[in-house]
């Protein structure tokens, strides 16, 4: 098995700033890191908390690694760092909170290292349909936490992974925390994107965006792993720069998916009801995320069928079976319709996430693709 790094892999720039930022005393007490998780932001905040703790660090611009507190982070225990992450109410609890999940959350970086996403937690947190959120009782054990004295008698470190799946009122309960924050305290939140937090969180911190891994980064990082060579070029060329998504493509070839998109499109096209209704079944049966992986995988597609029409071919991320299907296809997806078939499936993928009823939500996209696939361009 292939060792676990601990780094922000291709974000040596970014590392080589925080630290210099450390080293002159000018670090924001609050700071939010966006971007997919799997281009390493947790990795970032990581090292950043290491640094800060570590004893040698006032005579170095890296951490030493051999000190107490280095080696309390190798196992994540340090007793100033403190994690936040999305998580679902347990059967029989009435809030719920992190630290019910705090060695899931471990375990899950010791074993993936820092480059994983939701999709990989909540598999290790046997969700099932539960959706993951950050409470408002969560905000409560925040502040509670940090209202105490540094067990080293320097830095508190508040990381908080998933910020965009706060709630409104945990959002708020954080605000006047973000703002006066105790001294030599450090909040650390990490979004995917900024679209789903309140405006005040965003001007409460100073916002780094991080950028994609470079390919051939993460080639080499999938080599070490063991990938095969053709698996790896499909699975760089498709993870715009997220290792946690190249992996998950390593692992599933998308077969199924392509599969069912086909004959989901050319039953849209035939505007063949009764067909629709039987996929929109098997739509059904693949319970939540698995609707949500085939709808983003349908949104993927569009996408690319778009890209390829307008002379940008050599820009087309999809595998050679893909390619050669969205050759033919790719015809019927144009400026008159494509808006509106993105939005359609951007909808539909915001109502399973929100409990929707599957086999309702997928008849409905079905019929709004019939229409579509025969507009005019």
């Amino acid at each position: 098995m292939a060792e676990v790094l601990m780094e922000a892999i291709g974000q040596e720039a970014l590392t080589e700033r925080l630290a210099r930022h450390v080293e002159e005393g000018s670090l924001a007490h609050a700071m939010l890191l966006t971007g997919a998780p799997g281009r390493g932001g947790l990795a970032l905040a990581l090292t950043l908390a290491r640094h800060l703790h570590c004893a040698s660090s006032a005579a170095s611009s890296k951490p030493c690694g051999t000190c107490p507190s280095c080696m309390q982070h190798d196992q994540l225990q340090h007793p100033d760092l403190h994690f936040t992450f999305p998580v679902a109410k347990p059967a029989g609890k009435d809030k719920a909170l992190s630290s019910d999940q705090l060695d899931v959350w471990r375990q899950a970086v010791l074993e993936l290292g820092p480059h994983f996403d939701m999709q990989d937690l909540r598999d290790r947190m046997s969700l099932g349909n539960k959706q993951p959120f950050i409470s408002v009782h969560e905000a409560a054990d925040i502040l509670r936490r940090l209202s105490l004295t540094a067990h080293a008698g320097g830095w508190k470190v508040q990381i908080i992974w998933g910020a965009h799946m706060m709630r409104v009122d945990t959002a708020n309960k954080l605000l006047k925390l973000l703002e006066e924050p105790p001294k030599k305290t450090l909040f650390i939140l990490l979004a995917d994107n900024t679209e789903a937090l309140l405006g005040t969180i965003i001007s409460r911190t100073q916002i780094l965006t991080i950028p994609p891994i470079s390919a051939g980064r993460i080639s080499e990082r999938l080599k070490a792993e063991g990938g095969e060579a053709e698996a790896i070029q499909d699975a760089v060329a498709l993870c715009e720069g997220d290792l946690a998504q190249a992996r998950r493509l390593i692992q599933r070839d998308s077969a199924e998916e392509f599969t069912m998109f086909i004959e989901w499109m050319r039953t849209c096209f035939a505007r063949d009801g009764r067909k629709a209704a039987g996929i929109a079944d098997q739509f059904h049966d693949l319970g939540r995320e698995s609707q949500k992986a085939f709808l983003a995988y349908s949104l993927h597609l569009v996408r690319q069928c778009i890209v390829g029409n307008y002379g940008a071919a050599s820009a087309v991320r999809l595998r050679s079976a893909e390619r050669a299907f969205a050759e033919k296809f790719a015809p019927f997806i144009h400026h008159g319709n494509v808006h509106d078939m993105q939005s359609d499936l951007e909808r539909a993928a915001r109502e399973v996430a929100g409990n929707v009823y599957g086999r309702t939500v997928f008849l409905d996209l079905s019929m709004r693709m019939m229409e579509l696939l025969h507009r005019p361009q």
